[in-house]
């Protein structure tokens, strides 16, 4: 009996670690869900149109309108909900009060009420050399509706598949179907599920 359940908690932690290894390693912490974020919200803003895309920071460096169509396109179809075009040139019919804010690499202390607030070209960015690190806020004019963290322990660069799982699960956690009071107890929290 001691062997089977040796043996299957090996195989769970393979099948846990092989997991791991197919989402590119990606851990996404610091979720913050304002209490009256609503889904119809992120539907008025984004669904059938333009969500405006602020990009701040490029871990890689390099031609910064190649970067940021790199970013845009990984984050496209990674939500719950009607197409969504994100892009960091909104045409006339996009909803300019909402955007979404991007920060790479951000200081530990910066909270994400500023991602809405402040200018993101005036935003700190340092690197520590130890991974990528990604701050995303979707915003209403100056407040932040939801905010999440991501990170990476590297990439080679904006193609490599292990940022675009990084920018796939922060949008996706970006944009949650509920607020995460509006489930039975017992039930995952949707970062998580």
């Amino acid at each position: 009996m001691r062997i089977r359940h040796t043996l299957l908690a090996a195989v769970l932690a393979a099948a846990l670690a092989v997991a791991a290894c197919a989402a590119g390693g990606v851990r996404l912490t610091q979720q913050n869900i304002a209490p009256t974020y609503s889904p119809g919200e992120f539907a008025y803003a984004g669904a059938g149109r333009d969500l405006w895309v602020v990009v701040a920071g490029n871990p890689f460096g390099g031609d910064r309108a190649a970067f940021e169509g790199s970013v845009t396109d990984a984050m496209q179809g990674r939500h719950w909900g009607q197409r969504t075009n994100f892009t960091t040139t909104p045409g006339p019919g996009a909803q300019v009060r909402y955007r979404v804010v991007l920060l790479f690499d951000p200081p530990r202390s910066l909270n994400g009420a500023r991602l809405c607030r402040e200018d993101p070209a005036t935003l700190p960015s340092e690197s520590t050399g130890e991974g990528i690190v990604l701050f995303a806020a979707f915003c209403r004019g100056k407040r932040s509706r939801t905010e999440i963290k991501g990170y990476i322990s590297g990439a080679a660069g904006p193609g490599d598949p292990a940022f675009r799982e990084l920018l796939g699960q922060v949008t996706n956690g970006l944009f949650p179907p509920d607020r995460g009071t509006d489930r039975d107890p017992g039930s995952p929290r949707w970062l998580w599920s």
